[in-house]
């Protein structure tokens, strides 16, 4: 047993075949003690903050990497998530379009991509993508993954004149 115990963890009870679960007030673990208002960039932009001072994400993946076991069952759920990643069949399609899909995953790492949104979506709920178009906005031709927790949203307006979330990373 080790000298000093973690509150947050599992920990072996010597001298008998059972351990001890400690947790936390999950609904106190971030509870804010003032209120999350806006911060304005200038007139037309501003964003919520994460948290009172901005560090929740921080927070939350320090808490998951101080406990092996959360940090484990973390990536776990991740992978189990993930599966065994997308994969493209292009048997039945021209050769013009395995020739396109084949340049796309030259030119883009989806493997990677699609883990890391798995594991923003289990630390956070959310994910941030980039999509770019060619030139006349026909064809994707790179997505990107922003990490969540270099990101926060605002509401925006666009070419449109509608509103859309868009991330600041």
């Amino acid at each position: 047993m080790p000298d000093t115990l973690t509150f947050t963890s599992v920990h072996n009870i010597p001298g008998a075949h059972a351990s001890a679960a400690f947790t936390s007030k999950t609904s106190e673990v971030f509870k804010e003690e003032n209120d999350i208002a806006p911060i304005f960039i200038n007139e037309r932009m501003k964003y919520i903050p994460w948290g009172g001072d901005n560090r929740m994400p921080y927070n939350i993946i320090n808490l998951i990497e101080s406990d092996e076991t959360l940090s484990t069952c973390q990536m776990f759920n991740a992978e189990v998530c993930y599966g065994s990643g997308l994969v493209y069949d292009t048997e039945l399609a021209t050769a013009q379009v395995q020739a396109q899909v084949d340049d796309f995953m030259l030119d883009n790492d989806l493997a990677s991509y699609f883990l890391g949104v798995c594991q923003d979506f289990k630390h956070f709920g959310f994910c941030v993508s980039v999509i770019i178009l060619n030139e006349d906005a026909s064809r994707i031709v790179r997505i990107v993954r922003k990490q969540a927790y270099y990101s926060t949203t605002s509401r925006l307006p666009t070419r449109f004149g509608t509103t859309s979330s868009r991330s600041r990373a």
